[in-house]
C-alpha cells in the first residue's frame, strides 16, 4: 500500500489514512488535553506524511515513521500553545479506556486508577521521561521504534523508560499510592 501512495496513488494514500488514523489520534490525544486539537494534528499529520511520503525508505514500519511526524507536530504546537505546555489525558479518553471488567464499579475503580496515574504521570515525570513511557508501556511499541519516534538512541529511550517506571514506583509509593495498582 505505501508502494503504491508512493507513486501517486491517492486511494493507496486514502486507505493508509483509514488504518492509521485512530492509533495516530489515540496517541495524540494521550499529549493534548482538547480532542478538536488533537484531531487537527491528526489531520496535519496526514498532510505532512503525504508531502514527504517520498522521504519514506522503509527502514522502518509506516507506523513507526508516522507516528514520528504526529510527535513532532504535536511537541511544535505544544511549544507554541501556553495553555499545552504540561499535557494530559482528557476526560473524555479516560472514561473511554476499555476494561475487560464489565461492571460498572469496576469501571469507576478503574477510572478513578487512571485518573491517579495521569496525575502522578505529570506530577511525577519530565516531559522525556513521559514520552518515553507512553511510547513504550502506553502505544506498546519495541525500544527501537520507541527510539525512532522520538529521535534519540535506542539506549537512551531505554533508561528514559527505566528512569520513568522508577520514578513512578517511588513517586506513588510514597504517597501511599502504590496499593491501588497492586493484584492487578
Amino acid at each position: 500500500m505505501v508502494a503504491k501512495a508512493k507513486s501517486g496513488n491517492v486511494p493507496a494514500f486514502s486507505e493508509l489514512v483509514r488504518r492509521h488514523h485512530t492509533r495516530t489520534l489515540r496517541f495524540l490525544l494521550r499529549r493534548l488535553p482538547i480532542p478538536d486539537e488533537a484531531e487537527d494534528l491528526a489531520q496535519e499529520t496526514f498532510i505532512e506524511a503525504y508531502r514527504t511520503l517520498h522521504a519514506f525508505r522503509g527502514g522502518s514500519r509506516f507506523s513507526t515513521w508516522l507516528l514520528g511526524i504526529a510527535l513532532n507536530i504535536s511537541r511544535n504546537h505544544c511549544n507554541r500553545a501556553r495553555h499545552l505546555r504540561h499535557p494530559s489525558l482528557p476526560e473524555e479518553a479516560l472514561v473511554a479506556t476499555p476494561d475487560p471488567s464489565p461492571g460498572p464499579h469496576e469501571r469507576v475503580r478503574c477510572g478513578d486508577r487512571l485518573q491517579v496515574l495521569q496525575a502522578a504521570l505529570d506530577r511525577l515525570l519530565t516531559e522525556e521521561l513521559r514520552e518515553a513511557l507512553v511510547l513504550v508501556s502506553m502505544e506498546g511499541m519495541n525500544y527501537e521504534d520507541a527510539a525512532r519516534v522520538a529521535g534519540i538512541p535506542v539506549g537512551t529511550m531505554k533508561t528514559r523508560v527505566f528512569r520513568a517506571r522508577r520514578l513512578l514506583r517511588d513517586g506513588l509509593e510514597s504517597e501511599g499510592l502504590l496499593d491501588l495498582f497492586q493484584g492487578d
